[in-house]
């Protein structure tokens, strides 16, 4: 019980020091005026790194993300649910339903234009796709790292934080979003999955 209790404090930690650095970019977003050419510059320089590469990289990426993940989500849940695991695939879906929301709530609150400006809809902060993808990607890892043995453990684990990266670069590959979109929305969905982490462990403890 110690240890479960230790492991959970762990994650808290993740979580203040994760909503600190949040809570500190979304008021230089609202409050610097200046930060955005700051931003325009290093999306510049990235953009320019990255122009050698094949540009059906991010557009695949982008694609997997379309529709937040739907498909990905019922495959993982029907995994999930075929191995009795019931309760985490309910939670996984809550979970990424919630990165959802909480990234539209912020969005419309912020109003930040695009880099692109209105090329492609919706607002610019945080990113959508990087808020998703690390809660998405993120909880599978926790749950392979959790479940799996042997190979595939270490072969899925790399697989999910390689589109996690590649989800947050393609915004910025793509000219979509600013850095600190990126940025933001990878803590947003790091808090979400330290979250998840909490409450499975809290229903784990529960069920012995």
């Amino acid at each position: 019980m110690k240890r479960q209790v230790s492991n959970t404090a762990i994650n808290w930690h993740y979580i203040a020091v994760a909503m600190i650095f949040a809570v500190a970019i979304f008021i230089m977003v609202l409050y610097m005026p200046n930060l955005r050419e700051i931003d325009s510059q290093i999306l510049k320089t990235i953009r320019q790194f990255l122009l050698p590469f094949p540009q059906y990289i991010p557009l695949f990426i982008n694609e997997i993300g379309k529709d937040y993940y739907i498909w990905p989500l019922v495959a993982s849940g029907s995994v999930l649910v075929s191995h009795k695991h019931n309760l985490e695939a309910f939670m996984l879906i809550l979970f990424t339903q919630l990165s959802f929301l909480v990234k539209e709530w912020i969005k419309n609150y912020v109003c930040r234009e695009r880099p692109c400006g209105d090329a492609y809809p919706g607002f610019s902060f945080p990113s959508g796709h990087s808020v998703i993808a690390m809660c998405f990607y993120g909880i599978l890892i926790y749950l392979v790292a959790r479940y799996v043995r042997g190979f595939w453990r270490y072969f899925l684990i790399s697989l999910f934080g390689l589109l996690i990266i590649l989800a947050g670069l393609s915004r910025l590959w793509l000219g979509l979003h600013f850095p600190t979109d990126v940025l933001e929305g990878f803590l947003i969905g790091f808090i979400l999955v330290n979250l998840f982490i909490i409450l499975d462990k809290f229903f784990s403890t529960k069920a012995e």
